[in-house]
């Protein structure tokens, strides 16, 4: 009796810490399954993050290739827009022709009246106060060469341009030269560039034949710039000033379609 008072106790305490031990154990299970589900919550946000990451790429990606595709759209409409400038040109002033040599200009020729708001071609035989009228021809006509529809190589013709303005300032083709550089910047979408030759021909030759032409495409240039009032009144001096000029539509079509947005 005695031995199985004192084991008693004993076995009390055995079967307590037993107790203890599955208790523990069980909240230890308990611990590692919550543990277990964060961890597998954390894996499925990884994933989720891992995802969006890939279509974010996968939007940017396409994001970029819109923005190219609009500015190959963009520089397509200006090269469009350079050819029907270039047609009306030959329908209203004549195809381009070299000028003959000196000696066979006649001295009296009287010279071709020019269409009002013609961007025409390079005009022929135009006079020059050079030494060499036929070298500064050729000069023009090379650089105007560039902006063929075969070549369409606007770099050069803005480098030819340049060229021939810096070496005939007091060139009776200056008019003509500072216009096919506004041309050839637009196209080449140098704004800024295109803005301040078609200034120049606006302010240094005012009576110019290419006004009109010029007037429009800084109302276009201004419109892309976001300075739409600037560019409807622009527009609106080619409807004012030269209603029956052949840029006088595209001038009201610009400024319906600018109302319409």
């Amino acid at each position: 009796m005695k031995k199985s008072r004192l084991l008693a106790p004993f076995l009390g305490a055995v079967l307590f810490s037993q107790g203890a031990v599955h208790a523990a154990d069980d909240a230890l299970e308990q611990r590692l399954q919550r543990l277990e589900r964060r961890v597998g919550h954390i894996t499925e946000l990884m994933l989720e993050v891992q995802a969006l990451k890939r279509t974010n790429r996968e939007l940017q990606g396409q994001v970029e290739e819109q923005q190219h595709m609009l500015e190959r759209l963009r520089k397509k409409q200006r090269e469009l827009y350079l050819d029907l400038d270039e047609r009306l040109g030959h329908l209203q002033g004549g195809a381009p022709a070299a000028a003959p040599a000196p000696e066979e200009r006649p001295a009296e020729a009287p010279a071709a009246k020019p269409v009002p708001g013609s961007p025409t071609a390079p005009p022929p035989a135009a006079r020059s106060s050079s030494s060499n009228p036929a070298r500064e021809q050729a000069d023009y006509d090379a650089a105007y060469a560039w902006l063929h529809p075969s070549k369409r190589r606007y770099k050069d013709a803005i480098n030819g341009f340049n060229a021939f303005l810096a070496k005939y300032p007091q060139s009776d083709l200056a008019d003509n030269a500072l216009y096919w550089l506004g041309e050839s910047y637009y196209v080449t979408q140098d704004n800024k560039s295109a803005l301040a030759a078609f200034d120049r021909l606006l302010k240094e030759f005012p009576s110019s034949d290419k006004v009109p032409g010029a007037l429009l495409k800084k109302g276009y240039i201004l419109d892309a710039m976001g300075k739409r009032k600037e560019a409807r009144d622009t527009l609106q001096q080619v409807l004012d000033r030269y209603p029956s000029s052949s840029v006088a539509s595209m001038a009201k079509a610009r400024l319906k379609h600018m109302k319409s947005r």
